[in-house]
């Protein structure tokens, strides 16, 4: 459990660490990605989509990004065509990316607590689908929240989705 876990937009003074912490996690732990000599990860939905932070305090424990229909593309058409995913042409399609805790955050309720303030997030703004790529380690906590996968896997540098 995470006492005093506060989840809220992220701020601008925020996406330095987002940024830095998908590199940590993404490029230098999972292998998704090749390292940065900056040590940052960025790519190019970075100006359209939200983050989402979960704070204790001034501790970030990790965010969550969604992408809204609107920004008209997803970070799954990097690996799948709309005719491989014909959901993602849907007007009220929202997706959920990059879940990423804190590595000594990650025993507690923060992953599930970050999942559950994207889907709330997603519906209070008319998304009434959402699409998300989980590592295939992380896949029952997708299933947790009633997200099921559609029989397509994707592979990105050492990881699987």
């Amino acid at each position: 459990m995470v006492r005093d876990l506060k989840l809220r937009s992220a701020t601008p003074e925020d996406l330095d660490w987002i940024h830095e912490l998908r590199h940590r996690v993404y490029a230098q732990e999972l292998g998704q990605h090749p390292p940065d000599p900056a040590g940052r990860l960025r790519d190019g939905l970075d100006g359209g989509n939200v983050y989402l932070v979960a704070a204790r305090g001034t501790a970030r424990i990790g965010f969550v990004s969604l992408t809204p229909p609107w920004v008209g593309r997803f970070g799954l058409d990097k690996y799948l065509t709309r005719d491989d995913l014909p959901v993602l042409d849907g007007h009220d399609v929202f997706e959920v990316r990059v879940l990423t805790v804190e590595p000594r955050w990650r025993t507690t309720s923060a992953a599930p607590l970050l999942m559950y303030a994207a889907l709330r997030w997603t519906a209070s703004r008319g998304g009434r689908r959402v699409v998300a790529m989980g590592r295939t380690e992380v896949l029952d906590l997708y299933r947790a929240v009633g997200l099921s996968p559609v029989g397509r896997t994707v592979r990105s540098g050492a990881v699987t989705f």
